[in-house]
């Protein structure tokens, strides 16, 4: 039964992913800024999918993993910055952006 469950609540979390990314790719169609918390919250989710796919945690783990990082994701955006850690995930973040983007035409002004 918790193996199920584990298993649904990892389908939520990965179907968060992939819903987010293409929400991403919507604001860059339209010609909006892709808006950061949104992108280090979605790089967040996916790198906990792929994390928990391959690691054999019980996947129950991740509901609190998940609360933690949206929690965390505001922290480089409102200035509390972590010294080596906040640039370090504005750099990633950056990265998964451009591959999450790829292909996207931008409208031009």
């Amino acid at each position: 039964m918790l193996t199920i469950l584990g298993w649904t609540i990892w389908a939520l979390v990965a179907i968060f992913a992939i819903s987010w990314t293409h929400s991403l790719r919507r604001h860059a169609k339209q010609g909006r800024s892709v808006p950061t918390v949104v992108a280090v919250q979605t790089l967040f989710l996916w790198v906990i999918a792929v994390t928990f796919l391959f690691v054999h945690y019980n996947k129950l783990h991740m509901l609190w993993i998940v609360a933690i990082s949206w929690l965390i994701s505001f922290y480089p955006i409102l200035g509390w910055r972590v010294p080596i850690l906040s640039p370090l995930v504005l750099w990633f973040t950056g990265r998964f952006v451009e591959i999450a983007l790829i292909g996207v035409k931008q409208p031009t002004t």
